[in-house]
């Protein structure tokens, strides 16, 4: 009489559940953080750019106004809003997803514009150039009031000044520098980024170590543009 034997299962079935186990682990301490921070470095660099840019509209605005620090700051709000959509958006009281479209789009890019504002502060755009010394060197008596740089007959004008080491064309260009704290989206990835940038840089500059407290990055910008409306002194303390 045949001798039954008690039925095994293989040992590929038995370890069939180990597998998924470590699989779903790995994907979940790795993979989902490694996709994360690939789409948080595209973010950065798509905020990178905005600030560039709305770096460069603050320039612009600044050349055409003698400097005014006010046109410069609205002139930059304006271009970087779009960073900030999101906080526009919730100005709705909608946790969905939500369209701008005509009826909604002055409160959205409201909201928004008043978060770019409350992350920028006042003293966030510097202006390098023109100098004090620029207006020792050029600067002349304006009708009502006040000393300006005069923008006409550059040209033939190539002295040197002995207080900026500049000639009246180079004190004319406009070089303005924004610090703007981008926040990161992802969370853990915000967390891991702004640690590891704190732990390198513990003694930076404040505005560097208070972005980092916000779980964000600081950006840095540069724009020179040639001012085209005579710079007035009184815009640059």
């Amino acid at each position: 009489m045949k001798k039954l034997t008690r039925f095994s299962r293989s040992p590929y079935l038995r370890e069939g559940g180990a597998a998924s186990v470590e699989f779903y682990i790995v994907s979940f301490f790795v993979f989902i953080p490694l996709l994360m921070a690939v789409l948080q470095m595209g973010l950065f660099f798509v905020a990178k750019n905005t600030v560039n840019l709305a770096t460069f509209a603050a320039a612009r605005a600044g050349a055409a106004t003698g400097g005014d620090p006010t046109e410069m700051r609205k002139a930059f709000l304006r271009a970087v809003s779009p960073l900030y959509v999101g906080s526009g958006l919730a100005a709705l009281n909608r946790s969905d997803f939500t369209d701008i479209d005509s009826g909604n789009y002055p409160l959205v890019m409201g909201g928004a514009l008043l978060a770019a504002g409350l992350n920028l502060p006042p003293d966030q755009i510097r202006v390098l150039n023109p100098t004090r010394a620029s207006f020792t060197d050029f600067s002349v008596p304006k009708a009502g009031g006040g000393r300006i740089i005069p923008v006409t007959n550059i040209l033939t004008d190539s002295r040197v000044g002995g207080s900026s080491r500049q000639t009246r064309s180079d004190a004319l260009l406009l070089k303005v520098e924004v610090q703007h704290c981008y926040h990161m989206i992802f969370p853990v990835i915000d967390r891991m980024v702004s640690e590891s940038l704190l732990l390198f840089n513990p003694l930076g500059p404040l505005a560097d170590t208070s972005c980092y407290a916000l779980r964000g990055v600081p950006i840095v910008s540069q724009a020179v543009v040639r001012m085209t409306n005579p710079p007035a002194q009184s815009n640059f303390p």
